[in-house]
Order: C-alpha cells, then sequence, then structure tokens
C-alpha cells in the first residue's frame, strides 16, 4: 500500500516537473525574439563598457522591453534567420559595423533580408557617420528607395548649432505618426543622411534642416563632388513600411533611438486593424453583403477599424481630414469615390466593449452594369495598410421593374391625350348611332 502510495506521489511529481517545463517554455516562447547583429570591434555585448552610450541604451531598452535578445557578430559564419522556411525572429536590430563584409554571405545577404521582411519581419538599422553598412545591408536599403551617405560623410549645418554640434527640433520631424517630438532641449546630431527615391512606401520621418548639407570635406572647400545631400533633401531618418506591414527603419545615428521609434518599428503602434466590412441595400438591410445588386440601388457601407494601443485594441478615429477613408466603386476604372463618414465606436464581438470605430457612406449604383468591386485601400505613411475588396455584380432592370407609363410624368400628357381619344371615339359612337338619328317617318308625314 505504501508502495503505491509512493508510486502515484512521483508520477504527479513527474506531471507538475512536465507542466512547469511546458509553461516555462511557452512564456520564452511569448517573448519576442531579437536578433541583434554587432562588430566585435565597435561593440561586446559581454562587456557593459563597450560601445557607444546610444548602442548601450538601445540594448537597455530592448532588454526592458522585454524581448529575447539573440547576438550575433557579422564576421559569424553561421547566422541563419530562417529555420525550415520560417522566421527564427520576430525583430533585426542591425547595428554599425567597421567592415563592408559580413562572413556569412550564403545566408546573411540582400535576398534573406528581403525575404525576412516579406515574412512579416521587422528591421531596426542603426547608422554612422564614422562607420559602415554591411553590404548586404546597403544593398536591401537600396533596393526599397534609401541611399545612406557612405563612411566619412558628416552631416553639417552651421547655422543651427550648439558648441559646434548640428541640432534637430521639433521642426525637423515630417512624420507625426511614428516620432509625435523631440525633446524640447532638441537633440545633439552627430551623423549622416539619406537619400530617398520616389518608392511610396519609403517615407522620411526627420529630415535635415534648410541651411544643412553633408560632405566629407571639413576643412578644404567643399564642392559639388563632396557633397552627398544638399538642405531639406537630405533625411536623418526614414521609415518603410512593406505592403504585408512589415516595417523598416534607417537611422543616420543613434542618438536618434527612442521610445516612438522604438514602438513604430517593432509594431507596438500605429497597427490598424479592420474588424469587419458590411453593405447592403438600403430597403433590405436583413440581407448582408449580397453578391448582386441593380443599378441605381442605394447602398449602405460600413466598416470597423482598431488600433492597437499599449497591446489592446481601441476605436480608430480619423481626427485629420486629409486622412480621411474613402471606398471607390470600381470597373476598371473609379465610377465613384465617396469618403467614409464617421458613425461612432462599436464593439466588434457583439458585447460591451467599445474596441472599434464604425465609419459608414451612402450612395448610389451609376447606371451601369457589369462587375463592380468596392475597394477600400488605406494606406497612409506611419499608419498600418488597411486593404478590402469585395466584388459585386450590377444588373439591369428586369421587364417587370421597369416604371410603368403612369409613373412617369413626361409620359402623362400622351397617356391623356389616348385617354381622350377613346372617350372621344365613345361618345361619338353613342352619338351617331342613338342620339344624332332622325325619325323619318314623322318627316314624311
Amino acid at each position: 500500500m505504501i508502495g503505491q502510495r509512493s508510486f502515484i506521489f512521483s508520477i504527479l511529481l513527474a506531471i507538475v516537473y512536465i507542466l512547469g517545463i511546458a509553461s516555462a517554455e511557452s512564456r520564452q516562447l511569448d517573448k519576442f525574439q531579437v536578433l541583434v547583429k554587432y562588430d566585435a570591434e565597435l561593440y561586446n555585448p559581454g562587456q557593459a563598457s563597450s560601445g557607444t552610450p546610444e548602442t548601450t541604451n538601445l540594448i537597455k531598452e530592448l532588454q526592458q522591453r522585454g524581448y529575447e535578445l539573440s547576438y550575433e557578430s557579422y564576421e559569424s559564419e553561421n547566422t541563419t534567420l530562417f529555420l525550415e522556411g520560417e522566421p527564427k525572429y520576430d525583430h533585426l536590430v542591425l547595428l554599425p559595423s567597421s567592415s563592408r563584409t559580413s562572413g556569412s554571405q550564403k545566408t546573411f545577404n540582400q535576398r534573406e533580408l528581403l525575404k525576412f521582411i516579406n515574412t512579416n519581419g521587422n528591421i531596426l538599422v542603426v547608422g554612422d557617420s564614422d562607420s559602415f553598412l554591411p553590404d548586404a545591408v546597403r544593398l536591401l536599403l537600396n533596393e526599397i528607395g534609401i541611399f545612406p551617405s557612405p563612411k566619412g560623410y558628416k552631416y553639417v549645418d552651421h547655422f543651427n548649432t550648439k558648441k559646434g554640434v548640428p541640432q534637430i527640433t521639433n521642426s525637423n520631424i515630417v512624420n507625426k505618426h511614428v516620432l509625435p517630438e523631440l525633446p524640447s532641449k532638441g537633440i545633439s546630431y552627430k551623423g549622416s543622411s539619406a537619400l530617398l527615391s520616389n518608392n511610396k512606401l519609403a517615407f522620411p520621418i526627420i529630415k535635415g534642416t534648410s541651411t544643412s548639407f553633408t560632405t566629407n570635406k571639413f576643412e578644404d572647400t567643399v564642392t559639388e563632388d563632396s557633397i552627398w545631400s544638399y538642405g531639406e533633401q537630405g533625411f536623418l531618418a526614414v521609415g518603410f513600411q512593406a505592403l504585408n506591414n512589415a516595417r523598416l527603419v534607417w537611422l543616420g545615428s543613434g542618438s536618434l533611438v527612442n521610445n516612438e521609434i522604438l514602438d513604430w518599428v517593432f509594431q507596438a503602434k500605429k497597427v490598424l486593424k479592420l474588424q469587419f466590412v458590411q453593405h447592403y441595400h438600403n430597403d433590405r438591410p436583413q440581407f448582408i453583403n449580397p453578391k448582386t445588386y441593380r443599378i441605381k440601388d442605394n447602398i449602405f457601407y460600413t466598416v470597423g477599424i482598431s488600433e492597437y494601443v499599449n497591446g489592446r485594441l481601441a476605436p480608430y478615429k480619423v481626427d485629420n481630414d486629409k486622412e480621411k477613408l474613402q471606398i471607390e466603386f470600381t470597373m476598371l476604372d473609379p465610377y465613384q469615390r465617396i469618403n467614409l463618414k464617421p458613425l461612432g465606436s462599436g464593439s466588434s464581438k457583439g458585447d460591451n466593449t467599445l474596441d472599434t470605430y464604425i465609419y459608414y457612406a451612402n450612395f448610389t449604383i451609376p447606371d451601369r452594369h457589369g462587375i463592380f468591386t468596392l475597394d477600400l485601400d488605406y494606406k497612409l505613411n506611419g499608419l498600418g495598410y488597411i486593404s478590402d475588396k469585395r466584388v459585386v455584380n450590377v444588373r439591369h432592370l428586369a421587364n417587370d421593374e421597369y416604371k410603368r407609363s403612369w409613373e412617369i410624368p413626361n409620359s402623362w400628357f400622351y397617356v391623356a391625350s389616348a385617354s381622350l381619344v377613346v372617350v372621344g371615339w365613345f361618345f361619338f359612337i353613342v352619338n351617331f348611332l342613338y342620339i344624332s338619328n332622325t325619325n323619318i317617318a314623322k318627316k314624311t308625314v
């Protein structure tokens, strides 16, 4: 009996132990996996005093966020971003390097980094005027339209300096969604700048001042060949958001790293979610999302949009007229483009939790039959992209759906004329047969 009890007790202990390991592993998996690529000559993760203060502060901030950090040198031959086709990490942090080459060129190259973005991975690239970017990183940035200045080029502004160091203030901010504001004292900036192509998915976050330039000559006469960017054409921080909402940020200096930029690039803010899309005929609201409409039907179209705020869904309300949502009713080309109007907060689950904001549009289908698309395409720099397309058929009126003649005001004259002809003919026949006949017998008497 005692042996049986001890056996049962040992089994219970084993079960508790296994459950403890499983829960620990689940907590480990819940953490975001971040790979930090570094150069051993510039930073050593094993030494707290190594690296610049900006790099040290960046690593501390990532640790305080609860991310699971993995460190690999650019010279490592074992760098792999994928395991059996799936990304091993959620985010990449690429620090400055003292060399253009990397050890594992087969598994850490432009194509692998682009594949990482295509699988919803986010990348933070930190540049420096005195360091290189590995060729794989630079080629990736060039492909998406970001062209950082080479090593040795520094951002210079003789009119906005403090103790000989250029100053960056709120007037340099371009995109308020990513970076609402800077410290009131501004930022002393020692770094590089970048040029941008016309790629609509890449956008500036911080621009240079109108009196600034980026050059590699500081004592000799500055020539056109020695300048990388002029004035506001040079950008100190650039963002990129792919069509799958994966994000990338390039910073010209580690001094620009702050919580707002980290929140954005790691998708902790400005992430939108389309909760629902509904459309129906005004006279038949019980039939939601029908496949077929009729020309000149009145449609009521509604959407619910949420935004992740502090890890929870909250209603997303558009306060800026320039950022209004629009719906297009298209057949090859848009036949109608309508602004969506705010309806109010609502619940996506049908309970009392207000986690979405509802917008609507009420419009009339044009007098044109065919296959149309209700196209919602909301893409703004700094905000998560929303896209939804619903295909509907638009048919002609059926034979029994056309208006009768008496329902058309312009036809009343013709209907009245025809009716008068019938009535007049009737009276004519009556008069001819009965009224207009004379008594012939009386006349001959």
